[in-house]
């Protein structure tokens, strides 16, 4: 990485350096870039191969994130597989046009939560995991979890604090957090404050996709009502 300065705008900017070498002769091609994306790295391998005029046996990549695509089944998703080319979105009245904006991955970076209702065998959870695909594929952490198996992991360490806040923030550090099968059962007291303390982390921060039966005009009963279900309604939809 190295700075310049530009003369057409005068102001102080990044390059980032990309080396391939022969291991043996040294040979060296070297390119500076905009950026470390994958569409910049890219370039730089075509740029690489014409300039050496050949394609070496192997070539190995030193500490490489920018090519990788990381795989699904690291964020635990419920169908690895799924896709936009096999999401059926006449059969499920869904518009494509909006599905594929949603997957050019918009939402996290503006941190817009998303809510996917519907009722039982809709798709709503092949369609939060084909999103959850996608920000794999941008090398977006990623994580789906259901909401019982979240809300378990708290009861089974309710006397424990540490775990609790650790567990909290491990949650809350990802890039996209999915949590399906939300408030299809009734939460008490203590959960909606955990869940308020792990909204609360994840606002304005990143998003986080809700999954579930129920319509919104339902969740603050199901929150267990007064101020906290406010508090988490109020960041849920900020």
């Amino acid at each position: 990485m190295m700075n310049y300065i530009d003369p057409d705008k005068n102001t102080q900017c990044t390059a980032y350096l990309f080396v391939a070498t022969f291991p043996y002769s040294q040979y060296t091609y070297v390119e500076a870039a905009a950026s470390m994306n994958q569409s910049d790295w890219l370039y730089c391998n075509v740029h690489m191969l014409e300039f050496f005029e050949g394609s070496p046996v192997k070539i190995v990549c030193d500490n490489l994130k920018t090519g990788v695509i990381a795989h699904p089944k690291h964020a635990e998703l419920k169908y690895p597989n799924a896709s936009l080319e096999t999401l059926d979105c006449e059969a499920r009245g869904i518009n494509r046009d909006t599905i594929v904006n949603l997957a050019s991955m918009g939402f996290v970076s503006a941190a817009t939560n998303l809510i996917i209702t519907g009722a039982t065998g809709a798709g709503k959870t092949y369609l939060s995991c084909v999103l959850g695909v996608e920000a794999c594929k941008q090398t977006l952490r990623t994580c789906y979890i259901r909401m019982p198996d979240m809300l378990g992991h708290f009861q089974n360490h309710k006397d424990n604090l540490r775990e609790q806040v650790r567990y909290r923030k491990r949650l809350g550090n990802y890039k996209v957090l999915i949590i399906d099968e939300w408030l299809n059962y009734k939460i008490n007291e203590r959960e909606s404050k955990f869940i308020y303390e792990l909204i609360e982390q994840r606002c304005g921060n990143s998003p986080t996709i809700f999954v579930g039966q129920y319509d919104v005009e339902d969740w603050h009963e199901r929150l267990g009502g007064g101020t906290q279900a406010d508090s988490i309604m109020d960041r849920i939809h900020s």
